[in-house]
């Protein structure tokens, strides 16, 4: 399927047109075509996602055909963007390597030796407001330090991978490594079904706390302050729990609460991510490592609780976004 595609030519009419408007004229399983390089599309409407508490909308979208490519200079051509994030990369050559003509590597080991350099951020005066003022939404921060291009580098891949549907439309194109071994994209990119979830709580478990990297997607329902063991003052991004139904044999329904954490000191981290919770940049994608999964039975005893929860202190580690749809149609 690859990147998931918001404009496409209408077959019937020749013409342009978005997501949102062949949502709104019931267009689901119409011929279109890519703007770009022509290839056959297909439109698929938006859906619901239900969530704990309430039912969210799920963006319509134009995919590709199984066994359709983009061409290699569209815009929508999967390969084509990360040889865009692999320009950046450059000087990076301990970072990403290129395996084939059309792969790459990415090592594990040196984004997790980049998160643990200690950080620190700094408006970048360039491009924001001259005078440090305005929200944290239209800020960029300059993440100094001799790792920190490392993580820049795996935000783009994380956000070029939230754009997808499934790990299926990368995993073609780029390996994980960690050390010696290869890691599966379904080890270390989680989310936001809740079966997905339900593997990163099993993985972690199971395996006696693998150390690689890990990110999810997600979308965040709040934010609550907390206190660590030692009274260290830290923000909770408590991610939405999606309804479950199904039970096991012993009758609990085992349902994944996934939270990310930042301490209070990450004053820019935390502005940031604040900031645009409050403008309902409410989609999350995060990368961390080592995160915290323990399970615990519900009051009621009905339920079990994953409770899953990585820690971030940099910009680089985050992106937070909108659902086109639900900006445009309210949540």
């Amino acid at each position: 399927m690859g990147v998931k595609i918001d404009k496409a030519v209408y077959t019937k009419t020749k013409e342009t047109m978005t997501n949102i408007e062949a949502d709104k004229h019931e267009l689901n399983g119409e011929k279109f075509t890519c703007p770009y390089c022509k290839k056959e599309l297909t439109f698929r409407r938006a859906g619901k996602r239900q969530l704990e508490n309430k039912v969210i909308p799920v963006s319509p979208y134009f995919y590709l055909k199984n066994g359709i490519e983009h061409a290699e200079n569209c815009e929508y051509n999967t390969f084509g963007n990360i040889e865009i994030v692999a320009r950046k990369a450059m000087d990076l050559k301990d970072f990403m390597e290129k395996k084939k003509h059309n792969q790459y590597a990415i090592r594990l080991q040196v984004v997790k030796q980049a998160m643990e350099e200690p950080p620190k951020e700094e408006e970048d005066v360039k491009t924001g407001d001259p005078k440090g003022k305005g929200d944290a939404t239209n800020k960029n921060y300059k993440n100094s330090g001799i790792m920190a291009p490392y993580l820049s580098r795996m935000k783009d891949i994380m956000i070029l991978r939230s754009k997808m549907e499934k790990n299926n439309d990368i995993r073609k194109y780029m390996k994980l490594e960690y050390k010696s071994k290869t890691i599966s994209w379904d080890k270390f990119y989680f989310g936001p079904e809740h079966k997905s979830f339900m593997e990163l709580s099993k993985y972690f478990r199971n395996n006696t706390k693998p150390k690689h990297p890990i990110c999810i997607e997600g979308t965040v329902k709040e934010y609550i302050k907390r206190k660590d063991r030692n009274e260290k003052p830290y923000y909770s991004f408590i991610l939405e729990k999606p309804t479950v139904k199904d039970t096991d044999e012993e009758g609990f329904r085992h349902i994944p609460s996934v939270s990310v954490n930042v301490y209070e000191e990450h004053e820019k981290l935390v502005e940031y991510m604040k900031d645009n919770y409050k403008k309902l940049n409410k989609q999350i994608v995060a990368h961390g490592h080592n995160p915290y999964v323990k399970v615990n039975p519900s009051s009621d005893n009905t339920a079990k609780f994953h409770n899953i929860t990585i820690w971030i202190n940099r910009t680089a580690q985050v992106h937070l976004f909108s659902d086109v749809y639900v900006r445009l149609f309210g949540e």
